[in-house]
């Protein structure tokens, strides 16, 4: 888990390098020469008419939003110690994904006729269309957990993509919305359309899951076997559930324990503070909560949170130092890499595919389909949504299931003989 890869720092020469300073002087003088050079050809008028609104809004961000999400420390003063932009390993993730998935889709769409300009019109649709309709799925779906006490600081943290939360099956949906719009614009047909960037899609989703690997969200249950296994270091999403459920201080129930409705303790695991600490199975916990009293400074901006913690145990509190808890998660299975494995895996068998199957519908159908197994397999080793509709399935297995569904009925539809006795009953 690698969240912030570097800081870009605050100030160079002392200069700011963001705000009103080098990056946005850096960004007029282009501008002023683009579009110098660009008039040449056509008048100041018509460009700064087509293109002036994208390099003025461009401006304000650098000069006004970016600053406002440097990472600050406090150091007794009223903005804390200003360490810099820091750049996530998601969010590189998330554009070396868009970007690959763009190049592989600008080569399949081009062979089913859709030309360079057309194509990027539409890349540009999708993929603005896919991050939004991802993240409104995950801020929807986890509202009441984003940070923020007031629905403007909810919706400030629901912007800040680049730090994790997106759902899958939302981009696909935002994506493929965008894409049918475009389709129908165009008068283009949509399932060759679909059939093109179904590998993209996946190559995109593989670069993703490693960002979530870095970002240490989609995390997979505690893995007891002889398995393969990964730990996250303190302040992860896995740790901190893990703190709070009392598994990290090896306390194992059956559920989510809490003040209105305490655990009966199943399990106590051997080597930990709750074995240590002469905690039986039987007895009820109610309450682990937890405090920072460590983490980054200025000297060391990478260094990870420690924590104490209250532990609450048949109506006992107990307080727990920082040194008795441990600074790593229990092993969970590494959910993200096998999703990454299964993303790459399934980008080239889909171009396989493209090559040797030439009725339209059926890489996207079987993408569909296969995506939606691997989906459900992958949520039965991670432990980060709970079940919906009564049942032990997460929203995620549910739209699988619809996925599969869907992409069955697209490959009987173009299954030839199914094919040919539908048009034979239209002619009639």
């Amino acid at each position: 888990m690698r969240q912030t890869l570097f800081y870009l720092p605050h100030e160079l020469l002392g200069i700011p390098v963001l705000g009103v300073g080098w990056v946005l002087g850096v960004w007029i003088a282009v501008a002023i020469g683009f579009l110098w050079f660009a008039s040449k050809k056509q008048s100041m008028w018509t460009l700064l008419e087509e293109q002036g609104v994208v390099w003025l809004v461009a401006a304000c961000v650098i000069a006004f939003l970016l600053p406002q999400i440097e990472t600050r420390i406090p150091d007794g003063t009223a903005s804390g110690w200003i360490v810099g932009l820091p750049v996530r390993g998601y969010g590189v993730m998330l554009m070396l994904g868009v970007l690959s998935a763009v190049s592989i889709a600008l080569v399949r769409c081009k062979q089913v006729g859709v030309s360079q300009e057309a194509f990027f019109s539409l890349a540009t649709w999708a993929v603005v269309a896919g991050l939004v309709g991802a993240r409104l799925f995950y801020v929807v779906q986890k509202w009441n957990e984003l940070d923020g006490d007031t629905i403007a600081a909810k919706l400030w943290t629901s912007l800040k993509v680049t730090e994790g939360g997106l759902v899958v099956y939302g981009g696909v949906i935002g994506g493929l919305i965008a894409i049918l719009l475009w389709a129908r614009k165009h008068r283009f047909p949509l399932l060759p359309l679909a059939d093109s960037v179904t590998p993209a899609f996946f190559i995109g989703l593989a670069f993703g899951r490693i960002g979530c690997l870095l970002n240490g969200c989609c995390y997979g249950g505690i893995c007891e076997q002889s398995l393969p296994a990964i730990e996250f270091p303190s302040g992860s999403p896995a740790y901190v559930d893990q703190l709070r459920s009392g598994k990290l201080l090896g306390m194992v129930t059956d559920k989510e324990p809490s003040a209105a409705e305490p655990q009966p303790i199943r399990r106590v695991l051997p080597n930990s503070w709750a074995s240590a600490n002469n905690v039986v199975p039987g007895e009820r916990l109610a309450f682990v909560g937890e405090k920072q009293v460590d983490g980054m400074t200025p000297s060391e901006p990478y260094a990870h949170p420690v924590f104490e913690a209250t532990v609450r145990i048949d109506g006992r509190r107990i307080d727990v130092a920082s040194i008795d808890i441990p600074r790593s998660s229990l092993p969970v299975h590494p959910s993200q890499i096998y999703a990454a494995i299964g993303g790459l895996l399934l980008c080239c068998w889909t171009l396989l595919l493209a090559e040797n199957v030439k009725k339209t519908g059926l890489v996207f159908g079987a993408g569909l389909i296969w995506y939606g197994v691997l989906r459900i397999m992958e949520e039965w080793i991670r432990v980060d949504e709970v079940g919906q509709f009564g049942t032990s399935l997460s929203i995620a297995q549910w739209v699988s299931l619809a996925a599969i569904l869907l992409g069955v009925l697209i490959i009987a539809r173009r299954n030839s003989v199914f094919h040919i006795a539908w048009h034979e009953r239209a002619r009639s």
